[in-house]
Parts: structure tokens; sequence; C-alpha cells
């Protein structure tokens, strides 16, 4: 039978372990500071939405900048060149030399998920927090972030959200209500060069 020193020396040590795991846990106040440390990010992306309408899925590729100031250009090349650029009060978007301009005036529905979008990308968990539950696991090299929507409109749309990355994301995987995914996968993330060019601040100013 375990004596009393020895069970005490064992409870004792219990706690002071389970005080450090705590203590050294990752955050989600962890992940936002890690996310805003990379003001400036560019690189490419993979996407591959599976719909209930269609037996294949669709696949597009391209590149994408993210400035936490002036926004998210997201520029698609294959199967076709897609230029879309979103900021907090606009989108552009650019097909074959037509671009069309909308406003959060004109479409306030599409900028709510415009905003939310660029949320997810910026690692903006106060802002997500006002429409989902969080659920993080992982560390500070590799983690991953849940999100299941708590409001409307959004859980209408949106089953869940799941985010996985390290120092930046590495994947988005939005499962809908009516049963389509979407999958995007961000590959040879940089935070150079630092600052925008003069071509891309132009490309911000509409």
């Amino acid at each position: 039978m375990l004596n009393v020193k020895r069970y005490w020396s064992l409870l004792l040590a219990s706690f002071v372990m389970l005080f450090s795991v705590n203590s050294f846990a990752f955050s989600v106040d962890d992940l936002q500071q890690q996310l805003a440390k990379s003001t400036l990010v560019r690189g490419d992306f993979k996407q591959v939405r599976t719909m209930q309408m269609f037996a294949q899925p669709l696949s597009t590729s391209g590149t994408f900048l993210l400035d936490h100031e002036k926004g998210l250009l997201w520029q698609q090349t294959t199967p076709f060149p897609i230029a879309l650029t979103l900021t907090q009060n606009k989108l552009r978007q650019s097909i074959n030399g037509d671009t069309q301009v909308m406003t959060d005036s004109d479409n306030p529905m599409a900028f709510y998920f415009t905003r939310l979008f660029l949320s997810l990308f910026k690692g903006d968990t106060e802002s997500i927090k006002e429409n989902f539950t969080l659920q993080l696991t992982g560390e500070k090299g590799a983690w991953t972030l849940i999100l299941t929507p708590t409001k409307a409109p959004i859980d209408s749309v949106f089953k869940t959200i799941k985010i996985e990355g390290n120092d930046y994301l590495n994947r988005v995987v939005l499962s809908e209500v009516r049963g389509d995914v979407t999958e995007m996968v961000f590959t040879n993330q940089s935070t150079e060069p630092a600052t925008l060019t003069e071509e891309e601040l132009r490309v911000f100013e509409f």
C-alpha cells in the first residue's frame, strides 16, 4: 500500500505538472499575436471546391497578397485569370479586362462576408469571436483552429471553418450547411519585400 508521504508527493507532482502545462499552453491570444506580426504576406494558393451539384471538384490556383492595412489581393491564374481586390469597404473584380467595383452600400451582405474573410486571413480573433466559438488545439509551430458559427446569417451558410497554420495560415477548410466544401492551401508564404511596391499600392487605390 502506498504510504501517506508517497501519496502526497505524487499528488503534489501532479499539480505541478498540470500547472506547468496550463501555464505554457498555446492560447487564442497567443495565436492572434503570432499572426499579427506578419502585417504583409505574399504567397501561392490552391483552392479546391467540392459542390453537391457537380461530379468533379473545381480547382483554381494563383497568388495572394495580404496587407493588414490595405486588404487582400487574390490573383487567380488557373484555369483562367481573375484578379480580386478586397478592402474593408470596396471589392473589385477583374476578368479579361472587364472590371466591376462594389461598395459596402451596394451589397452590405457581401461585405459582411468580405470582412469575415479578411479577419480570418489577419488572424483577428477579436472580430471572429463576435460570430463564432473558437476551439484551438496544438502549439505555436502547428495549430488548428475550428470555428463554429453562433449568429445569423453566418450560421445559415457555414457549418464549420477549420484553419491550420504556424506563423502563417497554411490551410482553410470551409464546410457549408448545404454540404459544399472549399479547401484552400497556402504555400511559399513570405514577408519579403516588407513594403508594397508602387504597382501594388496602385492596385488598392480604387
